[in-house]
């Protein structure tokens, strides 16, 4: 038996880094059996991913050939050509499954978003006789489809990382769903030589992201909640301020690169002596979330980023625009005002938030800390589940 992550894309998402390195720690299986569609083999590979999965790279020449499918849709627009649209750049690494393999589709919030390659991918398998798992998913009803809701019941486990999914999709009737958390959960910090600032003085961190801003802007009225926040850090407290990217992708002209956010606000705000932006080049999963350990507080965006700070323990913002925010929250049992709507915020609730945190920090750690070692071990309960399909 073979496990098979398509949807894995690459690690210019630490996100999608976590989730395959914890993915593949939770299949306890060597990388020989283990697969990963890839579409940066060598950041990967820089990364640490090809100790514990094989490597499989995109088609280059599937680009053009989606360019193509592309017109055809906008043309004829049918499920059937959106549906070869979305397969065809992973047809050759799906083709490699056999019906004693396992797929796990590992996107996360994949469903939250309009229907994509899960679905149609997912309805292929399903044709085949090949065994799926939604894996480590997060999804509400304000993101439901008619294609979702066909699909969900076609695979043979659903693994959600928060209540709030688990009880939706359990009001739909479905079957086999199991509710633990998220795959990142369970890995470790890996040290590394530590900026001077972030050892030496009260960080906060700060990861901001293009989705929660309303685009690489800081012009927005969320922008403007975040830059009051850090005025307010700047001017009334004392604490350094530590910007910590977590996407670096700009594919396809969709920039989601959280560095070209980091450096608008370093532009806009100065402050060069409280105000730094973790280098992250070099970095991997791992090492960002050692340095996010040693920040006092954390405001997060990029849901990932935000599990390494509750994992390590340090009080954390999120700054939410989907359930899975809301949910992970919610398990972990952290008070409503520490995720901020991002999409529906109104002037000065951000700050309102923060202020919580600064002033119930401590309790916070302390609850973390006391909470997380069980929380964690949850997790590799998905080992007997995955067994039992």
């Amino acid at each position: 038996m073979k496990y098979y992550f398509p949807i894995h894309l690459d690690a210019g998402n630490r996100g999608c880094e976590a989730i395959a390195r914890g993915s593949a720690l939770l299949v306890d299986k060597p990388a020989q059996r283990i697969f990963g569609y890839s579409r940066n083999v060598d950041l990967d590979t820089q990364m640490g991913l090809a100790e514990y999965i094989t490597l499989v790279p995109c088609r280059r020449e599937s680009l053009v050939v989606d360019k193509f499918l592309a017109v055809v849709n906008k043309l004829f627009h049918t499920n059937r050509t959106k549906a070869w649209r979305q397969i065809y750049p992973y047809r050759s690494f799906l083709r490699r499954i056999t019906k004693d393999d396992v797929v796990l589709f590992t996107g996360g919030d994949m469903l939250c978003y309009d229907d994509n390659e899960v679905i149609y991918t997912n309805n292929w398998l399903h044709q085949r006789g090949i065994r799926t798992v939604l894996w480590g998913c997060s999804m509400g009803p304000e993101n439901q489809t008619k294609e979702k809701l066909k699909t969900l019941s076609k695979f043979s486990l659903i693994y959600t990382r928060e209540s709030l999914t688990y009880e939706y999709f359990s009001s739909l009737g479905l079957k086999n769903v199991c509710h633990l958390p998220d795959p990142a959960f369970i890995l470790q910090e890996q040290p590394f030589p530590l900026p001077t600032y972030l050892i030496n003085n009260n960080v906060v961190g700060l990861n901001i992201s293009n989705f929660v801003m309303g685009g690489m802007t800081l012009d927005s009225a969320f922008g403007q909640e975040v830059l009051s926040l850090i005025d307010y850090i700047l001017k009334e407290t004392s604490y350094h301020l530590l910007l910590i990217p977590h996407v670096t992708w700009n594919i396809g002209g969709v920039n989601q690169d959280d560095r070209q956010m980091a450096c608008l606000i370093s532009k806009r705000v100065g402050r060069p002596d409280r105000l730094h932006i973790l280098d992250i080049d070099g970095l991997n999963y791992c090492q960002i979330r050692y340095a996010i350990s040693y920040c006092k507080m954390f405001v997060g965006a990029r849901t990932h980023a935000v599990i390494s700070a509750y994992s390590t323990s340090v009080p954390t913002l999120a700054l939410g625009y989907s359930i899975k925010s809301r949910g992970i929250a919610k398990d972990l049992g952290l008070d409503e005002q520490l995720v901020v709507d991002s999409k529906n915020c109104s002037q000065g609730t951000l700050l309102r938030s923060f202020s919580y945190l600064a002033e119930n920090q401590e309790d916070i750690h302390r609850h973390l800390l006391r909470i997380m070692p069980e929380y964690k071990q949850k997790t590799y309960q998905i080992r007997e589940m995955l067994n039992n399909i």
